[in-house]
């Protein structure tokens, strides 16, 4: 029910990028109902109350796993409570840009803090994954934003451009890749899962760069068609001026 609310909130009285996030949306979805947007948006918000409380989603597909892994990661529901409730089961490395906002940045670094999560610089920060999955941590690319200097690939049937980082690394490394996805179950238990993701991975760096970068986009679609609601439609990822 609150989180009914808060997207009512976002929806009527605060509809910061509902243009573009219904425009998104319908484009990849024409059948579905633009109104589930607010579903969307309430449940991100109260999943931060939900952090912001000390609470943890539970964690499937990690039993059994040892050693480093690249884990391909994005942007559904509860991000940040998924993330530190990932932390609590094996260490995690991960590349995150910074909100440009002072005062959110300020909030999400004070909830980010966690003992077995290291946070990376989006650039110039490779050598310390690559060391980090060398020492056994999980190593998240989230590949589901727009990447000016990526590549172009297709996502829910249109271009997107995309970072080639995870590919890179899996060309170079070999390392096991992991798909993650969360969502909140019926009962309004907050799930992470994850599975292994058996990637072809070609020789010739250059193929792999752009069959491993549209395979990550393959991943995404595919969970986003599952539970079109959990995913994060305000972002411009399907912008086509660089």
């Amino acid at each position: 029910m609150i989180s009914w609310l808060l997207g009512w909130v976002w929806w009527c009285l605060l509809p910061v990028r509902r243009r573009l996030a219904v425009a998104n949306h319908q484009a990849a979805f024409p059948d579905r109902p633009p109104g589930e947007l607010r579903r969307t948006v309430g449940e991100l918000a109260w999943s931060y109350v939900e952090l912001a409380l000390g609470r943890r989603a539970t964690v499937d597909g990690l039993e059994g796993h040892r050693g480093g892994a690249l884990v391909l990661a994005g942007h559904f529901s509860g991000w940040d409570l998924a993330l530190l409730s990932l932390a609590d089961h094996a260490p995690v490395t991960i590349f995150v840009r910074e909100p440009s906002d002072r005062l959110a940045r300020a909030v999400v670094n004070r909830l980010r803090r966690h003992p077995r999560l290291e946070l990376l610089p989006p650039r110039g920060a490779m050598d310390r994954a690559y060391a980090a999955l060398e020492a056994g941590r999980l190593v998240l690319f989230v590949q589901d934003q727009r990447h000016d200097a990526g590549i172009p690939v297709p996502f829910l049937g249109r271009t997107a451009w995309t970072s080639a980082g995870f590919a890179v690394a899996a060309w170079r490394t070999r390392a096991p890749v992991l798909g993650m996805t969360q969502h909140r179950d019926a009962s309004g238990v907050h799930r992470v899962r994850l599975r292994p993701l058996p990637l072809d991975v070609p020789e010739d760096r250059d193929l792999a760069i752009t069959s491993l970068t549209a395979a990550s986009q393959a991943f995404y679609g595919e969970a986003v068609t599952a539970r079109p609601w959990t995913w994060w439609w305000l972002h411009d990822r399907w912008r086509a001026d660089r």
